[in-house]
């Protein structure tokens, strides 16, 4: 048995692939798994990956029909054989001593997941992304009122207000954990598949330690991201994301608690459907767009939230925004977020 199995999905990824894999490689710890799921690449991956397998026996190569992410880190995950599961994007690396330091912290302290910070990468440059926790040890309750409410949405929508990235590649997860509660990634959900993954997770743990260490490089510099088009399906999606929060924080009996948190994420949702109607890449008319602005707008669990939320300590800017989305003043939108968009390239 290895003492870790990291799990990389691969999809059309060779511009990277060889950065990704050769940091996995490079790590202190050595005793480790690489599984490399092949999701029906049409560039060179497959062989990429081929050509490192040869070299190293501890590289697994599956090649799968493409059916995209979450199911190709499912079939990572059957083939894992680890006792610890680390997840790594093909387009990301990773310091060698990420898994060594934190296989260390996880079993020293018994706890079932281990979680380090992150560092942006972008055209702009590297930014450190760090938790501000003020401890590195969590129970159950913690992890629920520090993490999970952080992850679902920042503590407010004021200006510089920031969310907790829930992603699954800054986690260790005991792989017990992961089979003695079925969890699995969510399949037909094309983004944020890993945040509802690790919010499952998150809820089945007990303990929750934290590595200081910035290990993790999420690159986001790759301009043809799906994170960075207009996505037409973009509401439907959404919608189906947060329902499927709401029914795991139910299930878990934990909604109360997080209701707050998940109405400023309601907001805060339909704030992302008005940008992505405003995206250059949307061939729709001005007309076309303002009316589903309205639409949006005139959501009336939006507009009961909207009513409830104290905005005194907000900036005027913000206020100013959650006012036109409260009142249906779509022009107004529109050419705020427009003015936005422009500054912001």
């Amino acid at each position: 048995m290895a003492k870790v199995s990291v799990i990389v999905p691969v999809y059309n990824a060779e511009k990277y692939l060889r950065r990704c894999i050769e940091s996995i490689q490079k790590q202190t710890l050595k005793d480790i798994q690489i599984i490399l799921v092949n999701d029906g690449s049409t560039d060179n991956s497959l062989s990429i990956c081929k050509e490192y397998q040869k070299r190293d026996n501890r590289i697994e190569v599956i090649d799968t029909a493409n059916m995209g992410v979450s199911s190709a880190r499912n079939t990572g995950i059957e083939a894992a054989i680890g006792e610890y599961i680390g997840f790594v994007d093909a387009d990301d690396w990773i310091e060698p001593e990420m898994y060594e330091n934190m296989y260390k912290q996880i079993k020293r302290i018994q706890a079932d997941v281990c979680m380090c910070n992150y560092v942006y990468e972008s055209d702009k440059g590297s930014i450190p992304i760090l938790l501000d926790l003020k401890r590195n040890l969590l129970q159950r309750d913690d992890v629920i009122a520090d993490i999970i409410a952080n992850m679902i949405s920042p503590p407010d929508l004021n200006s510089g207000s920031q969310a907790i990235m829930g992603s699954i590649w800054r986690l260790l997860i005991k792989k017990e954990l992961i089979y003695l509660y079925n969890l699995r990634f969510p399949v037909g959900i094309p983004f944020m598949e890993d945040f509802l993954f690790c919010l499952q997770v998150l809820l089945k743990s007990d303990k929750v330690c934290i590595d200081e260490g910035t290990y993790y490089h999420y690159n986001n510099t790759n301009l043809s991201s799906a994170t960075k088009s207009y996505k037409k399906d973009l509401a439907k999606i959404q919608r189906q994301v947060f329902e499927t929060i709401e029914k795991i924080l139910e299930k878990e009996k934990v909604y109360s608690a997080l209701k707050y948190r998940m109405d400023i994420r309601y907001v805060n949702m339909c704030i992302d459907l008005i940008n992505n109607e405003l995206h250059e890449a949307n061939d729709k008319s001005i007309l076309e767009k303002l009316k589903v602005i309205s639409e949006i707008c005139r959501d009336e669990r939006l507009k009961k939230i909207l009513s409830t939320i104290d905005t005194s300590g907000y900036t005027l800017r913000k206020k100013m925004v959650l006012a036109a989305i409260k009142h249906g003043l779509g022009i107004y939108l529109y050419i705020y977020y427009s003015i936005v968009r422009k500054a912001n390239r």
